[in-house]
């Protein structure tokens, strides 16, 4: 694997990740239907994404009818909890695209056969290894635990990382029902590390502890946490036009939300996000977001590249579900990289998304 390109200003700090907002149900909403001059109706087009107060490409398609109006479907947009949720409901056929899904939702369904595809890299996670003051290097967490959230892309990347720091063996791993639980462990002293981001890591800092890593420095050793847009395999084969016009808005989405004129789309978007408009700016622009001219490195320049980094890092995590014991087997680099279609965002930044 080659050397990852810089993702950026190393103080970029964590911010509520995409997919965190507790939910109690599914609710829609339904953006602008663009005309379709056959008479015939456009085909129906689900989108799944996280709310919170870091916004993402599909929040700022959401609220904007415009941009929205250039994917030739009638959109509708749900909420997600949890990335294994959504997968869910793509394969029984109620959605045709996730945004912001991790790994192991990812790879999870690589591995039970689901249909989909990713088709753009948006961002990394974003948690931080919080330790008290006594704990300034990695070795000095031998024989001690660390508190992260159960089954998670941050349980993958920790281990990850202990892995490189030859710790795997020396300290214990704790999984926890929520990044909030973890915290509270680390407070009460039950755990003397914790892998967490947003409230909980501001909690523990307050508290006098400090970062160790992070999940941004973890993914440029060679562990990365990547949150994608995964698309339906029967709509990218069935309808490759209407992805491609989806994927070209999720690019100028992009562009909007990390652009000069970002505060005024991100406001924009705090509706939709379900957040006060105060929140969202600042929030965002602190996200770890993976630039456009990075997209090729993670998804391989040509479809289904066994070599690309994003390949590479779902081998890991493969491996990580495995010994979770919620795979059976590790899907080979090949199996998985027919799940990766760089195809579509090759094309928009190429110039492709011209009518």
């Amino acid at each position: 694997m080659s050397t990852p390109p810089d993702t950026g200003s190393a103080t970029l700090r964590p911010s509520e990740r995409l997919a965190r907002t507790p939910r109690s149900t599914w609710s829609s909403r339904r953006a602008s239907t663009p005309a379709c001059g056959s008479g015939a109706p456009p085909p129906s087009f689900t989108i799944a994404y996280g709310q919170g107060t870091v916004a993402n490409s599909d929040s700022i398609i959401d609220s904007n009818p415009a941009l929205a109006r250039t994917i030739p479907a009638q959109l509708r947009f749900v909420p997600f909890d949890a990335g294994v949720t959504a997968i869910a409901e793509m394969r029984s056929g109620s959605l045709q695209a996730i945004s912001g899904v991790g790994n192991p939702p990812v790879v999870g369904a690589i591995g039970a056969n689901t249909a989909v595809d990713v088709v753009i890299a948006q961002s990394f996670d974003a948690d931080a290894l919080i330790v008290p003051t006594s704990i300034t290097s990695a070795g000095q967490l031998a024989g001690k635990s660390v508190g992260v959230l159960v089954g998670s892309s941050e349980d993958y990347e920790l281990r990850g990382w202990l892995g490189l720091q030859h710790l795997t063996s020396s300290v214990k791993v704790v999984g926890f029902a929520s990044e909030q639980a973890a915290a509270a462990a680390y407070l009460g002293g039950s755990v003397a590390a914790a892998y967490v981001q947003a409230g909980p890591e501001a909690q523990l800092i307050a508290k006098g502890g400090h970062l160790l890593t992070d999940a941004e420095q973890i993914a440029k050793l060679g562990i990365p946490g990547l949150n994608v847009v995964a698309v339906s395999q029967n709509t990218v084969r069935n309808d490759p036009a209407l992805v491609q016009k989806y994927v070209c808005a999720e690019i100028q989405a992009t562009r909007l939300l990390t652009g000069p004129h970002a505060a005024r789309y991100l406001t924009q978007s705090a509706k939709v996000q379900g957040v006060p408009g105060s929140l969202i700016v600042s929030a965002t622009k602190s996200y770890p977001f993976i630039p456009l001219s990075q997209q090729l490195y993670w998804l391989g320049s040509t479809p289904g590249d066994a070599a690309s980094p994003i390949v590479k890092a779902y081998e890991l995590t493969a491996r990580f579900l495995v010994g979770q014991g919620r795979l059976t087997t590790v899907p080979s680099a090949a199996a998985l990289a027919t799940h990766v279609d760089s195809a579509f965002v090759k094309k928009a930044l190429a110039g492709g998304c011209t009518s």
